[in-house]
Protein backbone atom coordinates (compact mmCIF):
# COMPACT_ATOMS: atom_id res chain seq x y z
CA UNK A 1 0.00 0.00 0.00
CA UNK A 2 3.17 2.42 0.85
CA UNK A 3 4.26 2.22 -2.79
CA UNK A 4 1.40 2.16 -4.03
CA UNK A 5 0.86 6.07 -2.05
CA UNK A 6 4.32 6.83 -3.41
CA UNK A 7 3.79 5.71 -7.01
CA UNK A 8 -0.02 7.77 -7.29
CA UNK A 9 1.99 10.89 -5.82
CA UNK A 10 4.78 10.66 -7.90
CA UNK A 11 2.32 10.59 -11.02
CA UNK A 12 0.47 13.47 -9.31
CA UNK A 13 3.42 15.62 -8.88
CA UNK A 14 4.46 15.01 -12.23
CA UNK A 15 1.01 15.43 -13.87
CA UNK A 16 0.66 18.90 -12.04
CA UNK A 17 3.90 20.62 -13.33
CA UNK A 18 3.56 19.09 -17.11
CA UNK A 19 -0.07 20.60 -16.68
CA UNK A 20 1.36 24.34 -15.31
CA UNK A 21 4.06 24.09 -18.09
CA UNK A 22 1.83 23.21 -20.90
CA UNK A 23 -1.12 26.01 -19.80
CA UNK A 24 2.18 28.51 -19.79
CA UNK A 25 2.55 28.93 -23.23
CA UNK A 26 -1.57 28.63 -23.77
CA UNK A 27 -2.85 31.53 -25.07
CA UNK A 28 -4.62 32.32 -21.10
CA UNK A 29 -4.39 35.42 -19.40
CA UNK A 30 -1.26 35.76 -17.38
CA UNK A 31 -3.49 34.86 -14.00
CA UNK A 32 -4.76 32.05 -15.11
CA UNK A 33 -1.39 30.50 -16.00
CA UNK A 34 -0.28 31.73 -12.36
CA UNK A 35 -2.83 30.21 -10.26
CA UNK A 36 -2.41 26.83 -12.10
CA UNK A 37 1.70 27.34 -11.42
CA UNK A 38 0.39 28.13 -7.62
CA UNK A 39 -1.77 24.91 -7.35
CA UNK A 40 0.77 22.64 -8.90
CA UNK A 41 3.42 23.98 -6.53
CA UNK A 42 1.49 23.86 -3.36
CA UNK A 43 -0.11 20.45 -3.96
CA UNK A 44 3.03 19.27 -4.90
CA UNK A 45 3.94 19.94 -1.66
CA UNK A 46 1.43 18.61 0.50
CA UNK A 47 1.69 15.54 -1.63
CA UNK A 48 5.53 14.96 -0.63
CA UNK A 49 4.91 16.10 3.38
CA UNK A 50 1.72 13.95 4.06
CA UNK A 51 3.26 10.05 2.61
CA UNK A 52 2.62 7.44 4.44
CA UNK A 53 5.85 6.65 5.08
CA UNK A 54 7.61 10.10 5.84
CA UNK A 55 10.60 10.36 3.52
CA UNK A 56 14.14 10.87 4.65
CA UNK A 57 14.40 14.76 3.84
CA UNK A 58 16.58 17.09 5.63
CA UNK A 59 14.46 19.29 8.22
CA UNK A 60 14.83 22.38 6.50
CA UNK A 61 13.33 20.60 3.83
CA UNK A 62 10.44 19.82 5.14
CA UNK A 63 9.74 23.20 6.85
CA UNK A 64 9.79 24.61 3.65
CA UNK A 65 7.72 22.07 1.94
CA UNK A 66 5.18 22.54 4.53
CA UNK A 67 5.11 26.28 4.37
CA UNK A 68 4.54 25.68 0.81
CA UNK A 69 2.03 22.39 1.35
CA UNK A 70 0.03 25.24 3.42
CA UNK A 71 -1.08 28.28 0.22
CA UNK A 72 -2.94 24.83 -0.92
CA UNK A 73 -6.38 26.73 0.06
CA UNK A 74 -5.47 29.77 -1.45
CA UNK A 75 -3.97 28.51 -4.42
CA UNK A 76 -7.14 26.22 -4.97
CA UNK A 77 -9.26 29.32 -4.44
CA UNK A 78 -6.99 31.49 -6.78
CA UNK A 79 -7.58 28.51 -9.39
CA UNK A 80 -11.00 28.33 -9.03
CA UNK A 81 -12.07 32.18 -9.10
CA UNK A 82 -10.22 32.51 -12.20
CA UNK A 83 -11.95 30.24 -14.34
CA UNK A 84 -15.37 30.83 -12.63
CA UNK A 85 -15.46 35.18 -12.38
CA UNK A 86 -14.44 36.88 -15.10
CA UNK A 87 -14.35 39.99 -13.36
CA UNK A 88 -11.31 40.50 -11.41
CA UNK A 89 -12.73 42.40 -8.66
CA UNK A 90 -14.81 40.36 -7.27
CA UNK A 91 -12.37 37.36 -6.97
CA UNK A 92 -10.09 39.30 -4.22
CA UNK A 93 -12.72 38.66 -1.23
CA UNK A 94 -12.42 35.12 -1.76
CA UNK A 95 -8.38 35.31 -2.20
CA UNK A 96 -8.56 36.98 0.86
CA UNK A 97 -10.80 34.05 2.47
CA UNK A 98 -8.33 31.49 1.08
CA UNK A 99 -5.06 33.22 2.43
CA UNK A 100 -7.01 33.35 6.18
CA UNK A 101 -7.47 29.38 5.29
CA UNK A 102 -4.22 28.69 4.79
CA UNK A 103 -2.86 30.73 7.63
CA UNK A 104 -4.95 28.24 9.38
CA UNK A 105 -3.61 24.99 8.11
CA UNK A 106 0.44 26.18 8.45
CA UNK A 107 -0.98 26.98 12.48
CA UNK A 108 -1.84 23.47 12.57
CA UNK A 109 1.42 22.58 10.93
CA UNK A 110 2.42 24.08 13.78
CA UNK A 111 0.43 23.12 16.70
CA UNK A 112 -1.39 19.63 15.95
CA UNK A 113 -3.77 20.60 18.82
CA UNK A 114 -5.40 23.34 16.42
CA UNK A 115 -7.08 21.41 13.94
CA UNK A 116 -10.33 22.13 15.45
CA UNK A 117 -9.99 25.61 14.58
CA UNK A 118 -8.34 24.74 10.80
CA UNK A 119 -11.93 22.81 10.30
CA UNK A 120 -13.33 25.51 11.48
CA UNK A 121 -11.89 27.59 8.83
CA UNK A 122 -10.79 25.46 6.03
CA UNK A 123 -14.75 23.63 6.02
CA UNK A 124 -16.68 26.84 5.29
CA UNK A 125 -14.69 27.93 2.59
CA UNK A 126 -14.40 24.76 0.57
CA UNK A 127 -18.50 24.62 0.73
CA UNK A 128 -18.70 27.91 -0.55
CA UNK A 129 -16.45 27.85 -3.17
CA UNK A 130 -18.90 24.23 -4.72
CA UNK A 131 -21.91 26.79 -4.53
CA UNK A 132 -19.87 29.60 -6.12
CA UNK A 133 -18.72 27.54 -8.84
CA UNK A 134 -22.90 26.16 -9.49
CA UNK A 135 -24.30 29.66 -8.60
CA UNK A 136 -22.09 31.91 -10.85
CA UNK A 137 -23.33 29.47 -13.64
CA UNK A 138 -26.48 31.65 -13.73
CA UNK A 139 -24.87 34.42 -15.76
CA UNK A 140 -22.17 31.87 -17.63
CA UNK A 141 -22.07 31.76 -21.68
CA UNK A 142 -19.40 30.41 -22.27
CA UNK A 143 -21.08 26.60 -22.73
CA UNK A 144 -17.91 24.49 -21.40
CA UNK A 145 -17.88 25.79 -18.53
CA UNK A 146 -21.22 25.68 -17.73
CA UNK A 147 -21.09 22.22 -18.42
CA UNK A 148 -17.88 21.68 -15.97
CA UNK A 149 -19.43 23.05 -13.07
CA UNK A 150 -20.56 20.46 -11.12
CA UNK A 151 -18.00 18.35 -11.82
CA UNK A 152 -15.89 20.44 -11.13
CA UNK A 153 -16.96 21.70 -8.25
CA UNK A 154 -17.74 18.28 -6.44
CA UNK A 155 -14.23 17.17 -7.49
CA UNK A 156 -12.59 20.40 -5.88
CA UNK A 157 -14.52 21.16 -2.86
CA UNK A 158 -16.06 17.87 -2.41
CA UNK A 159 -12.84 16.16 -1.96
CA UNK A 160 -11.29 18.81 0.42
CA UNK A 161 -15.03 18.46 2.71
CA UNK A 162 -14.44 14.33 2.95
CA UNK A 163 -10.95 14.50 3.99
CA UNK A 164 -10.96 17.46 6.55
CA UNK A 165 -14.31 15.81 7.64
CA UNK A 166 -13.19 12.18 8.01
CA UNK A 167 -10.45 13.43 9.95
CA UNK A 168 -11.80 15.96 12.09
CA UNK A 169 -14.79 13.20 13.03
CA UNK A 170 -11.25 10.44 13.12
CA UNK A 171 -12.79 8.62 10.91
CA UNK A 172 -9.44 8.60 9.05
CA UNK A 173 -6.23 8.73 11.52
CA UNK A 174 -3.96 11.60 10.44
CA UNK A 175 -1.19 9.61 9.30
CA UNK A 176 -2.92 6.72 8.88
CA UNK A 177 -1.94 4.54 5.26
CA UNK A 178 -5.59 4.46 4.33
CA UNK A 179 -5.97 8.63 4.42
CA UNK A 180 -2.42 9.01 2.57
CA UNK A 181 -3.92 6.92 0.11
CA UNK A 182 -7.22 8.49 -0.84
CA UNK A 183 -4.89 12.04 -0.67
CA UNK A 184 -2.87 10.76 -3.32
CA UNK A 185 -5.38 9.18 -5.11
CA UNK A 186 -8.11 11.79 -5.09
CA UNK A 187 -5.11 14.31 -6.52
CA UNK A 188 -3.92 12.32 -8.67
CA UNK A 189 -7.67 11.62 -10.31
CA UNK A 190 -8.55 15.13 -10.08
CA UNK A 191 -5.40 16.28 -11.65
CA UNK A 192 -5.55 14.02 -14.48
CA UNK A 193 -9.50 15.50 -15.13
CA UNK A 194 -9.14 18.76 -14.91
CA UNK A 195 -5.57 18.21 -17.52
CA UNK A 196 -7.81 16.49 -20.26
CA UNK A 197 -10.35 19.91 -19.76
CA UNK A 198 -8.23 22.58 -19.36
CA UNK A 199 -6.13 21.10 -22.23
CA UNK A 200 -8.14 20.91 -24.93
CA UNK A 201 -8.13 23.16 -27.98
CA UNK A 202 -10.74 25.31 -26.95
CA UNK A 203 -9.38 28.06 -24.62
CA UNK A 204 -12.25 30.28 -24.51
CA UNK A 205 -12.71 28.67 -21.23
CA UNK A 206 -10.29 31.14 -19.50
CA UNK A 207 -10.28 34.76 -19.04
CA UNK A 208 -8.07 35.99 -21.50
CA UNK A 209 -5.63 39.63 -21.47
CA UNK A 210 -9.35 41.42 -22.48
CA UNK A 211 -12.31 40.05 -20.63
CA UNK A 212 -14.80 40.94 -22.97
CA UNK A 213 -14.90 41.22 -27.01
CA UNK A 214 -16.91 44.07 -28.87
CA UNK A 215 -19.11 42.84 -31.38
CA UNK A 216 -17.61 44.54 -34.18
CA UNK A 217 -14.23 42.21 -33.06
CA UNK A 218 -16.17 38.91 -33.18
CA UNK A 219 -17.10 37.74 -36.93
CA UNK A 220 -20.70 35.86 -37.14
CA UNK A 221 -19.57 32.40 -38.96
CA UNK A 222 -21.41 30.00 -39.90
CA UNK A 223 -19.88 27.41 -37.31
CA UNK A 224 -22.03 27.46 -34.63
CA UNK A 225 -22.96 30.45 -34.51
CA UNK A 226 -26.77 31.27 -35.37
CA UNK A 227 -27.10 34.57 -37.34
CA UNK A 228 -30.72 34.76 -36.89
CA UNK A 229 -31.23 34.90 -33.59
CA UNK A 230 -27.71 37.07 -33.11
CA UNK A 231 -29.71 39.40 -35.27
CA UNK A 232 -33.06 39.28 -33.39
CA UNK A 233 -30.92 40.04 -29.74
CA UNK A 234 -29.16 43.34 -31.23
CA UNK A 235 -33.13 44.27 -32.10
CA UNK A 236 -34.37 43.58 -28.98
CA UNK A 237 -31.39 45.05 -27.07
CA UNK A 238 -32.08 48.27 -29.43
CA UNK A 239 -35.24 48.09 -28.41
CA UNK A 240 -34.31 49.03 -24.90
CA UNK A 241 -35.09 45.44 -23.45
CA UNK A 242 -31.86 46.19 -21.21
CA UNK A 243 -33.79 48.42 -19.33
CA UNK A 244 -35.97 45.91 -17.50
CA UNK A 245 -35.08 45.61 -13.78
CA UNK A 246 -33.99 41.72 -12.80
CA UNK A 247 -33.60 41.13 -16.27
CA UNK A 248 -32.42 37.06 -16.79
CA UNK A 249 -30.98 34.98 -19.23
CA UNK A 250 -33.99 33.02 -18.37
CA UNK A 251 -36.46 35.70 -19.09
CA UNK A 252 -34.76 37.02 -22.45
CA UNK A 253 -34.60 33.71 -23.63
CA UNK A 254 -38.60 33.43 -22.85
CA UNK A 255 -38.91 36.54 -24.68
CA UNK A 256 -37.02 35.35 -27.64
CA UNK A 257 -38.50 32.14 -27.87
CA UNK A 258 -35.69 30.28 -27.75
CA UNK A 259 -33.84 27.29 -25.77
CA UNK A 260 -31.64 29.27 -23.00
CA UNK A 261 -28.63 27.13 -24.19
CA UNK A 262 -28.81 28.88 -27.62
CA UNK A 263 -29.66 32.23 -26.56
CA UNK A 264 -26.19 31.56 -24.77
CA UNK A 265 -23.97 30.68 -27.23
CA UNK A 266 -24.97 33.20 -29.26
CA UNK A 267 -24.14 35.56 -27.25
CA UNK A 268 -21.52 34.32 -26.49
CA UNK A 269 -19.78 33.21 -29.96
CA UNK A 270 -21.75 35.73 -31.88
CA UNK A 271 -21.74 38.68 -29.91
CA UNK A 272 -18.62 37.60 -27.94
CA UNK A 273 -19.70 38.23 -24.37
CA UNK A 274 -18.60 35.48 -21.55
CA UNK A 275 -21.36 36.78 -18.97
CA UNK A 276 -24.58 37.54 -19.30
CA UNK A 277 -24.63 40.27 -16.35
CA UNK A 278 -21.93 42.50 -18.34
CA UNK A 279 -23.71 42.21 -21.60
CA UNK A 280 -26.74 43.85 -20.06
CA UNK A 281 -24.58 46.01 -17.74
CA UNK A 282 -22.50 47.19 -20.23
CA UNK A 283 -25.46 48.94 -22.83
CA UNK A 284 -27.26 50.46 -19.32
CA UNK A 285 -23.94 52.08 -18.14
CA UNK A 286 -23.19 53.45 -21.46
CA UNK A 287 -26.83 54.91 -21.19
CA UNK A 288 -26.21 56.24 -17.90
CA UNK A 289 -23.48 58.16 -19.11
CA UNK A 290 -25.57 59.61 -21.57
CA UNK A 291 -27.56 60.98 -19.38
CA UNK A 292 -25.18 61.77 -17.08
CA UNK A 293 -23.32 64.52 -19.38
CA UNK A 294 -26.78 66.11 -20.19
CA UNK A 295 -26.48 69.28 -18.57
CA UNK A 296 -30.78 69.50 -19.13
CA UNK A 297 -30.86 66.35 -16.85
CA UNK A 298 -28.83 67.79 -14.35
CA UNK A 299 -31.75 67.64 -11.95
CA UNK A 300 -32.03 63.64 -12.22
CA UNK A 301 -30.84 62.04 -9.26
CA UNK A 302 -27.85 58.97 -9.12
CA UNK A 303 -30.84 56.72 -8.19
CA UNK A 304 -33.37 58.40 -10.36
CA UNK A 305 -31.01 57.12 -13.47
CA UNK A 306 -30.00 53.61 -11.97
CA UNK A 307 -33.72 52.89 -11.95
CA UNK A 308 -34.20 54.71 -15.14
CA UNK A 309 -31.46 51.99 -16.91
CA UNK A 310 -32.85 48.90 -15.47
CA UNK A 311 -30.80 48.34 -12.05
CA UNK A 312 -33.41 47.57 -8.54
CA UNK A 313 -30.88 49.95 -6.35
CA UNK A 314 -28.37 52.54 -6.45
CA UNK A 315 -25.87 49.97 -4.81
CA UNK A 316 -24.85 47.57 -7.51
CA UNK A 317 -25.18 50.55 -10.36
CA UNK A 318 -22.48 52.40 -8.17
CA UNK A 319 -20.44 49.30 -8.49
CA UNK A 320 -21.30 48.26 -11.45
CA UNK A 321 -20.45 52.02 -13.50
CA UNK A 322 -16.93 52.12 -11.28
CA UNK A 323 -15.81 48.65 -12.87
CA UNK A 324 -16.86 49.61 -16.29
CA UNK A 325 -15.49 53.32 -15.84
CA UNK A 326 -13.38 53.75 -12.99
CA UNK A 327 -15.59 56.51 -11.38
CA UNK A 328 -18.62 56.83 -9.96
CA UNK A 329 -21.71 57.88 -11.21
CA UNK A 330 -21.32 60.89 -9.33
CA UNK A 331 -17.29 61.93 -9.94
CA UNK A 332 -18.09 60.96 -14.06
CA UNK A 333 -20.77 63.78 -13.84
CA UNK A 334 -18.45 66.61 -11.91
CA UNK A 335 -16.06 65.89 -14.90
CA UNK A 336 -18.09 65.29 -17.52
CA UNK A 337 -20.16 68.94 -16.92
CA UNK A 338 -17.21 70.99 -15.53
CA UNK A 339 -14.91 70.37 -18.62
CA UNK A 340 -12.25 68.30 -16.72
CA UNK A 341 -12.64 65.53 -18.90
CA UNK A 342 -11.28 64.69 -22.13
CA UNK A 343 -13.25 64.38 -24.68
CA UNK A 344 -12.07 60.58 -25.03
CA UNK A 345 -12.83 59.81 -21.49
CA UNK A 346 -16.69 60.88 -21.58
CA UNK A 347 -18.25 58.11 -23.24
CA UNK A 348 -17.57 54.51 -22.84
CA UNK A 349 -17.18 52.18 -26.57
CA UNK A 350 -21.20 51.81 -26.85
CA UNK A 351 -22.25 48.68 -28.19
CA UNK A 352 -22.84 48.08 -31.75
CA UNK A 353 -26.52 47.10 -30.69
CA UNK A 354 -27.45 50.47 -29.33
CA UNK A 355 -26.14 52.68 -32.01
Amino acid sequence: MEYLDLALRGGGITLLFLLALLLWQAPIGLEGRLSVLAVAVSKSAFLVVTTAVPLALPSVAVANLTLLASFTPVAITWLIVTIFLDAPLRRWPWIVAGFVASGAVFMHSLFPDMWAFCLVIATPLYGALFLLALWSARDDLVECRCKARPGFASAIAGIALFLTGAQATGLLAEGSVTLALLQSAGVAGVSLAFAVWLLRADTDRWPGETEERTAADTPVTEDGVDAALTARINAAMAAGIWREEGLTIGALAVTLSVPEHRLRRAINQGLGHRNFSSFINRARIAAACETLRDPARMNLTVLEIAYDVGFASVGPFNRAFRAEIGLSPTEYRRRALSGTMADSDKSMPIPANLH
